[in-house]
């Protein structure tokens, strides 16, 4: 089910008739309080997917080419911000409405515990919650963010956009009692478009549909995060997580045009407004919390101390029992040698 429909049986409720009107009026017409700001993202977005950027801004970390061509890129000034081009076995329609889907994410990308969408607001633009899970020895992190789909020109080619950028609302505040630090997105998203012949010869693409997708994550992941852990996320988990989307692209029906995008569409001609309802965001908070802080000194203590070990004693201990097996390997073969 196209997941801007989700929230159908949620309408919220206007008490003055006339504001409710003004609000139904700016669904129909595709305005909004934040359309300036999706303007201003789409372009930003577009600049640093451009090609031309790419050769000057970007320096590779990591590429390859089974199963799927994929390549990951850091930014030179920007310690948080990675450029990704893979190239997904299926047509543009189909990679993006996997992609762009946030109810869908959790499917694919494994640093993902659970999404959301706070509120449709109009076609093609939502607000979303993401709470990803954590990475030791990292803290879980999350995000609320102004969602934004089109439908776009690249290069002289017709392709999709999913672009989001980090929001405030009083709605989904930070749970910082939970544990939880809110990372601050300043352009995450994908543009698809369809794989060019050369590009196709290049690759020694394999015959069937086939469609280019470039990735951005731009951002501030807030709190201690060790640079193991950074390069983890761009050379293991972000390859991974988008072999697993190739994958499981190969068995959904090639299409060109987005599912997704046109259910948006459809919704924007529909009200009143869907918002999600204040029973839903007290179940959000709830989920949050099932797995509160560490909030007693004595559990904050052996938390510590786990760490403490596992970081440092750990290999130790691993290089004694080692060198124990070695050594009762050995008296077994000299003892046998004897006899």
């Amino acid at each position: 089910m196209n997941e801007f429909c989700e929230l159908n049986g949620n309408y919220a409720k206007e008490s003055n008739g006339s504001h409710a009107e003004s609000k139904d009026a700016q669904l129909r017409s595709g305005q909004h309080k934040y359309s300036e700001q999706c303007m201003d993202i789409e372009r930003k977005f577009m600049e640093m997917a451009s090609s031309e950027e790419s050769n000057s801004s970007w320096v590779p970390l990591t590429a390859m080419k089974q199963p799927y061509p994929i390549t990951v890129q850091g930014h030179k000034d920007k310690p948080f911000c990675f450029r990704v081009v893979f190239y997904a076995p299926t047509a543009p329609g189909t990679a993006f409405d996997l992609l762009a889907s946030v109810l869908r994410r959790p499917e694919w990308d494994e640093l993902t515990e659970s999404t959301k969408i706070i509120e449709s607001l109009g076609p093609g633009d939502a607000i979303h919650y993401v709470k990803m899970k954590p990475v030791w020895p990292t803290a879980a992190r999350d995000s609320l963010l102004l969602s934004h789909l089109a439908k776009v020109q690249a290069n002289g080619r017709p392709g999709y956009l999913n672009v989001s950028q980090s929001i405030e609302d009083a709605r989904v505040p930070e749970y910082k009692q939970a544990g939880i630090v809110r990372m601050e997105a300043g352009i995450a998203g994908q543009l698809i478009t369809d794989v060019t012949e050369r590009e196709r010869e290049q690759l020694e693409l394999a015959s069937g549909s086939w469609c280019k997708v470039v990735q951005i994550a731009d951002g501030d992941l807030r709190g201690w995060i060790p640079k193991s852990v950074i390069k983890f996320i761009a050379t293991q988990a972000l390859p991974r997580s988008l072999t697993k989307v190739c994958k499981q692209l190969t068995l959904m029906t090639p299409n060109s045009e987005s599912q997704l995008l046109a259910g948006s569409q459809t919704l924007a001609n529909s009200a009143p407004r869907p918002v999600i309802s204040r029973e839903e965001n007290q179940q959000l908070a709830l989920s949050v919390h099932k797995r509160p802080a560490v909030t007693s000194r004595r559990s904050r203590k052996w938390v510590l101390w786990l760490r403490v070990l596992a970081r440092y004693a750990a290999p130790a201990i691993i290089a004694v029992v080692t060198s124990l097996v070695f050594q009762i390997i050995a008296g077994r073969r000299y003892v046998g040698r004897r006899r």
